[in-house]
């Protein structure tokens, strides 16, 4: 019931206050339903504002698991909203564990909820592509889950990090085409099959981003 009630929220605010437009929907919900029963997905996007992870929550069509600043849990309501959309709150001395956080998110994975992951690792500070971190190609391949690359546009006009409150800028969010372990070469060496998929994820970002700036 909060679920439904978090996500309806979040839809009315970026709806009027951000005119989300979302790509890439119908694509996704066929991929999902073609998928076993109960198998779960990596969301990888990219990381351009706090506003990231609830409006891709928000959007995606089942429950998700990720992992949040303690510090955007500080108003009740708010907390309570992004819990309801799969937020867990990890504090800074713990954000910076990264053995820690994989443990946390293969865990995720292996209880059947699909996962969020920021491969930046965090927000961009001037809007553009940072080098992604291979926590995310290490999650797929422990798990074997396909990854699915998002492109999020606007968050960072809209809720900059320096910026206190969010302005009433655009956002755009795509989802790709899922990335899937089975079309990595089998033969290669594990180490390499993770860097490809890293180089995958990667260029399908920075196609959608392209794609995204010639509309």
């Amino acid at each position: 019931m909060l679920y439904r009630l978090a996500r309806f929220l979040f839809w009315i605010y970026f709806l009027i206050y951000h005119r989300i437009i979302i790509r890439g929907m119908k694509e996704l919900k066929s991929f999902l339903a073609s998928l076993p029963p109960g198998s779960p997905v990596i969301l990888a996007a990219n990381h351009e504002s706090y506003l990231d992870p609830p409006a891709i929550g928000m959007a995606f069509p089942g429950p998700l698991r990720f992992v949040a600043w303690d510090g955007l849990f500080k108003s009740s309501l708010f907390a309570a909203l992004i819990r309801a959309l799969g937020a867990v709150p990890v504090s800074h001395e713990n954000k910076n564990s990264a053995a820690g956080l994989l443990r946390t998110v293969i865990g995720f994975i292996e209880d059947g909820y699909s996962v969020l992951i920021f491969p930046e690792g965090e927000r961009t500070p001037d809007g553009e592509l940072r080098p992604l971190e291979g926590g995310v190609a290490l999650m797929a391949s422990k798990t074997g889950a396909p990854v699915v690359p998002v492109w999020i546009d606007g968050t960072w006009e809209a809720y900059p990090v320096h910026y206190r409150f969010p302005r009433p800028r655009r956002v755009t969010l795509t989802f790709g085409t899922p990335i899937l372990l089975s079309a990595l070469p089998s033969d290669a060496p594990e180490k390499d099959r993770r860097r490809m998929l890293l180089e995958s994820i990667r260029s399908a970002l920075e196609t959608m981003r392209d794609s995204n700036e010639t509309r």
